[in-house]
């Protein structure tokens, strides 16, 4: 797994894990990270299995396949634990699943958005896979195919988007990101992946994250009923069971 590595600028109060969104990569964090070590905190930014300059993942693959190998990657570089982690879209349910199989590890959960995916995405995810390999086409559109999937993209992330000459230096490093896919998306590994039924099991404290143009924004208020129904448990205002 290749990841990228900050020194906080001082004395260390912690480490934070940062898990990127799919199919970007450790890349997109690479403003945040000065601005994490600044405030005293080491940040470690990992590339997915199959995303970034990682090794690609195995065929047969899941979230917490994902979760594991981010365990052993701590353990390999050996950062301080627990330390806090920061997961993004798909990247948020790997914090998830890190958070439930190794507990230990982790102290905070902090999730830039929550992927509670409706039936119908959820069947459009499934359907997704290896797309085939790019062949030279007579119109020539092949040669602009990378530029309009990373539009796409972030078309789709976030609504309104336009390429301008201030957007577009946004797109060259996706651009980068995308192509080191190998064409093989992790589409169906999410739609798969039940972050309704696992977020209420998370025992550590979590931050949800949201900005209004996030294609999830929908999704933020349903995560938050999940974590009100929590909190109404344990701080003790509530003993019957809560439907969200």
């Amino acid at each position: 797994m290749h990841y990228r590595r900050l020194p906080a600028e001082r004395d260390s109060t912690g480490c934070v894990v940062l898990i990127h969104w799919l199919p970007l990569s450790s890349r997109m964090y690479s403003r945040v990270m000065p601005a994490l070590a600044e405030r005293g905190y080491e940040t470690l930014a990992l590339d997915l299995l199959g995303y970034g300059r990682s090794d690609p993942r195995p065929t047969s693959w899941s979230m917490g396949d994902w979760a594991d190998s981010v365990a052993a990657a701590l353990q390999a570089v050996g950062v301080r634990t627990p330390v806090s982690v920061l997961g993004g879209h798909s990247g948020a349910c790997v914090a998830v699943e890190l958070a439930l199989r190794h507990p230990v590890l982790i102290d905070r959960v902090m999730l830039d958005g929550c992927p509670l995916l409706t039936p119908e995405l959820a069947a459009t995810f499934a359907a997704m896979g290896r797309s085939s390999r790019p062949a030279p086409l007579a119109d020539g559109s092949h040669e602009s195919l990378v530029f309009r999937t990373v539009r796409t993209t972030f078309e789709h992330y976030l609504p309104g988007f336009k390429v301008t000459p201030q957007t577009i230096e946004f797109l060259w490093p996706a651009m980068i990101d995308y192509l080191e896919t190998d064409f093989v998306s992790s589409a169906p590994i999410s739609a798969a992946y039940d972050l309704a039924n696992t977020l209420p099991a998370v025992r550590h404290p979590v931050l949800l994250l949201g900005a209004r143009t996030d294609t999830l924004a929908a999704h933020f208020a349903r995560a938050a009923e999940y974590a009100a129904v929590l909190a109404n448990f344990l701080d003790g205002t509530s003993s019957q069971a809560g439907t969200v």
